[in-house]
């Protein structure tokens, strides 16, 4: 009988636990929250998840309430009371409970200059073409000497860099930013990239948003000749690295393309005179004039800001890549 009671117990816990992340995953859609966690395109996976920790909750819960042993016991001949000390099963529900108290008693924190300094913010394929060009230089003198050597050699040897250039992801301008190690990008549908610049080269005045932000950003980075002397509106957060001039700043924003995990930091960089001034997290919306600029052997774009307002942060903070 006590044997009986304690597994009751432990269905109940179970069954709290699993209503306890029921809840609080269904406040996160309620308040907007959840999109400080994850981007908008996974939140199908979100619902299909609250509905089915409510269901297992339900049920853990019913059964410990039942007075049929047939329904406690599945008469599979395998004892599910477990043999694990109270101290072992105050450790394994506690890491469940944790996340649970955490989520309700504690703020959302949102990602801010600190993590930017860790991963930097993305400067575009200028870098990897420029530094590919810097590379590919010395390698063709190669193939020259070859040739003279060994006409043989050097084909098979041609042949190799064709078919690795050709299987190489910066070989398409319809490659979005790269990702955290281990992480698949969204594939862009089909000449995506070729018509949104088309349209961008026809605006009088581009204006970055939160649905074309990452799009937008990854193609005045890749070709940042064409956009100059273009106007351009955006905002973001001010970041700055070591190295930047007192009149130098990032306009940047986090990108999310599944998770906050595998977030990205986005941003072109600007400037203006009394750039100083604006702190480090500071929201800003800025317009200016976009100039081709180098920096650290990159070629990017840059603000050259004609107007800049102080705002509060949107209640959407992050960018995702939505194609």
């Amino acid at each position: 009988m006590e044997k009986q009671r304690d597994y009751r117990f432990h269905l109940y816990l179970r069954g709290i636990i699993l209503m306890g992340f029921t809840m609080l995953l269904f406040k996160l859609i309620i308040t907007g929250d959840i999109q400080n966690f994850i981007a908008p395109r996974m939140l199908p996976f979100i619902y299909f998840a609250v509905i089915t920790f409510l269901l297992l909750g339900v049920v853990q819960i019913w059964r410990s309430g039942s007075k049929n042993e047939e329904e406690i016991y599945c008469n599979c001949g395998f004892d599910h009371s477990g043999k694990s000390s109270p101290i072992q099963s105050i450790i394994i529900y506690a890491m469940f409970i944790f996340p649970v108290v955490t989520g309700f008693v504690f703020p959302d924190v949102v990602l801010d200059s600190s993590i930017a300094a860790k991963r930097g913010f993305k400067t575009g394929l200028s870098q990897s073409q420029e530094t590919a060009k810097n590379e590919e230089a010395p390698m063709d003198e190669d193939l020259a000497d070859l040739y003279l050597q060994d006409p043989d050699e050097y084909m098979q040897q041609l042949e190799e860099r064709v078919e690795e250039k050709s299987q190489s992801p910066e070989s398409s301008p319809d490659v979005p930013l790269e990702h955290p190690d281990g992480f698949q990008i969204q594939a862009p549908p089909e000449e995506f990239y070729k018509e949104l610049e088309a349209k961008m080269l026809k605006m009088k005045k581009i204006v970055l948003t939160e649905e074309n932000y990452i799009a937008m950003t990854n193609i005045m980075d890749e070709n940042p000749e064409k956009f100059a002397g273009k106007e351009v509106e955006m905002l973001g957060f001010v970041y700055r690295e070591d190295g930047f001039k007192e009149d130098q700043f990032v306009v940047a924003r986090f990108g999310l393309s599944c998770c906050v995990a595998d977030a990205s930091v986005y941003g072109t960089l600007a400037s203006i005179d009394d750039g100083e001034k604006y702190q480090q997290d500071e929201w800003v919306k800025v317009s200016g004039i976009i100039k081709s600029v180098k920096y650290q052997d990159w070629v990017l774009p840059s603000v050259d800001i004609q107007s800049i307002e102080k705002i509060e942060q949107p209640k959407e903070p992050y960018v995702y890549e939505e194609y």
